[in-house]
């Protein structure tokens, strides 16, 4: 047990990104019914209602597993330049999941931003703007 957990196959991008393409998988299948669900995005702009709710947690699942296609190779590709793990293994592994994980939230803050306002209703488009107008 103890040389699994020394190996340079077990580090922080390789289990990150298959955590986040488990987690992109399962909320794509089974999604959150309701913000009282264990599992889910939930920040301040998911919770507004429902429908960001919803949204949140479907773009959320395709960005996490976009990011698990860049960190499992990363991941593995580290592993077999690295023979043991040395402190410039833990950085290189662990500042591509850091990134990953701001980049996730701020993504996914900036797509509800995009299609919501503050009050949590759909932004229209700009082309049924027009029509409503005529």
């Amino acid at each position: 047990m103890n040389s699994i957990l020394h190996s340079p196959f077990c580090n922080a991008s390789l289990l990150v990104g298959l955590l986040f393409l488990f987690m992109g998988f399962m909320i794509r299948k089974y999604p959150p019914r309701n913000m009282k669900t264990w599992y889910g995005y939930r920040t301040f702009l998911s919770t507004i209602n429902e429908q960001t709710w919803h949204e949140a947690n479907q773009y959320a699942a395709y960005v996490s597993r976009c990011m698990a296609y860049a960190l499992i190779p990363f991941g593995l590709l580290m592993a077999l330049l690295f023979d043991a793990q040395t402190d410039t293994f833990l950085y290189l592994t662990i500042s591509p999941v850091i990134f990953c994980v701001l980049l996730l939230t701020g993504l996914t803050e900036w797509h509800l931003l995009q299609e919501f306002d503050e009050d949590g209703n759909r932004k229209m488009k700009a082309d049924k703007k027009d029509l409503r107008k005529r």
